[in-house]
């Protein structure tokens, strides 16, 4: 299969029909924060962390490297210092998506396929 050809521009530019760089940051203002062994961390949007750091949660080190993509370099190596659970950290998660208003990977049922049908 051959790729469809570009669509260029009178400028010589081909169009572009999604531009990511451009894309506004929709996400809350307010950061989201969270305390731990009496220390304040700051976390980013889940939504707004790297693809790659993401993509592999299950595989060794993947989740570290969300962690440390969701709270930056400086906040992670703070983070590590503490002991905390993997209840804690499913909290810290769950905070930050509820926070900036993400739903979890499950998709929702349509309303009409979750309605129970009646027998008559």
């Amino acid at each position: 299969m051959t790729a469809a050809p570009r669509i260029i521009t009178e400028d010589g530019e081909p169009v572009v029909h999604l531009d990511l760089d451009a894309m506004e940051d929709e996400a809350t203002e307010a950061t989201f924060t969270f305390r731990v062994g009496g220390e304040v961390f700051t976390a980013i949007s889940p939504d707004e962390a790297d693809w790659q750091a993401t993509a592999d949660t299950d595989s060794p080190g993947g989740l570290r490297r969300f962690i440390q993509e969701l709270l930056g370099s400086e906040d992670y190596e703070r983070f590590c210092e503490q002991t905390v659970s993997n209840r804690q950290l499913n909290a810290i998660v769950e905070g930050a998506q509820k926070h900036y208003g993400i739903r979890t990977g499950e998709s929702q049922a349509s309303p009409r396929s979750s309605k129970k049908r009646r027998r008559r």
